[in-house]
């Protein structure tokens, strides 16, 4: 299992990208992942869970810039955000509209399922485009058997109650699904950064691609490979990619600067400038915490010596 939370263990590699200023999460949660079962995971990402305790009156807004995939979540505590605050057990589509916001206050916790793109359809017939930029109670697309809602608070822990829940609904591929992953698989490819490349990658026209994907991933191509090529930006910056961010927007596939600055903008909020601003700011306060937290230590009165008691 990944861990984190103390402000000192090391970003997973898979929250790059994915979770803005990582390592200020860190420093407020704890996080934990775990697999799947080898039979889910073709359909299943991973398990993964969030814990936090903050002190009494303070929140802490978390924002998330995912690929369109959908997750299942039993949330506890103090848990905010659009469409459903507070506990319960959902299902949150994929996010198109920008980040998605959450604020954590007080003591909490949330345990999810992160299904692969389109893999809901190894358990579901119903189009993921239903749920785009929504959030909905699991109850109405999973009734039989239900979510379960007494699962442990650590990923690691709830791993195999929800390898057996996932089981019990059979999942299988289907002839769509299959042809699906060829397409992500192509998407996939950091060096297909346009609709026209993935047409003549898979040999499909734009009007059979659009209605893959929407059905089964929720968002359009052309959406998918500007979010994916912002992630992967958004990546650079929080590992402090050297290369100047020029370089880094020409090497992902931007032709010019402010193209690169107007779709960071648009999907975060922020410039890429701005972004990376706050990472240093958010480095520096860290590592003033160590310094402090090291000079409490040499300073403490050494423990007394039993010997000769």
């Amino acid at each position: 299992m990944t861990t984190a939370g103390d402000g000192t263990n090391a970003t997973p590699e898979h929250m790059y990208g994915h979770v803005l200023h990582p390592e200020e999460f860190l420093a407020r949660a704890r996080y934990g992942s775990a697999p799947p079962s080898v039979e889910l995971a073709p359909w299943v990402d991973r398990y993964w869970s969030v814990r936090w305790d903050l002190e009494e009156g303070t929140s802490y807004p978390v924002a998330t810039l995912d690929d369109p995939c959908v997750h299942l979540t039993l949330e506890r505590g103090g848990v905010i955000r659009r469409g459903a605050d507070g506990g319960g057990t959902w299902i949150t589509g994929p996010v198109t509209r920008g980040v998605f916001d959450v604020r954590l206050s007080g003591r909490g916790s949330v345990v999810g399922v992160r299904f692969r793109r389109g893999g809901t359809a190894a358990f579901r017939s119903e189009a993921v485009s239903t749920l785009r930029d929504r959030t909905v109670p699991a109850a109405r697309w999973f009734t039989d058997p239900p979510f379960p809602d007494d699962l442990p608070e650590d990923a690691d822990d709830a791993a195999g109650a929800l390898d057996a829940w996932l089981l019990a609904l059979g999942p299988r591929d289907t002839s769509a699904l299959l042809t699906l992953r060829a397409v992500l698989d192509v998407l996939d490819d950091p060096a297909v950064t346009s609709l026209a490349a993935l047409q003549e990658r898979t040999g499909m026209t734009a009007r059979t691609l659009q209605r893959l994907l929407a059905r089964h991933v929720g968002v359009g191509p052309k959406r998918m490979l500007v979010r994916a090529r912002v992630m992967d930006a958004l990546a650079a910056i929080d590992r402090g990619d050297p290369r100047p961010a020029a370089t880094i927007a020409a090497d992902l596939g931007w032709f010019d600067q402010s193209h690169f600055i107007r779709d960071v903008h648009a999907i975060t909020g922020l410039t890429p400038a701005a972004y990376a601003a706050r990472r240093d700011a958010a480095r520096g306060d860290a590592a003033r915490r160590d310094t402090d937290r090291r000079d409490v230590a040499g300073t403490a009165p050494a423990a007394r010596s039993s010997a000769g008691r």
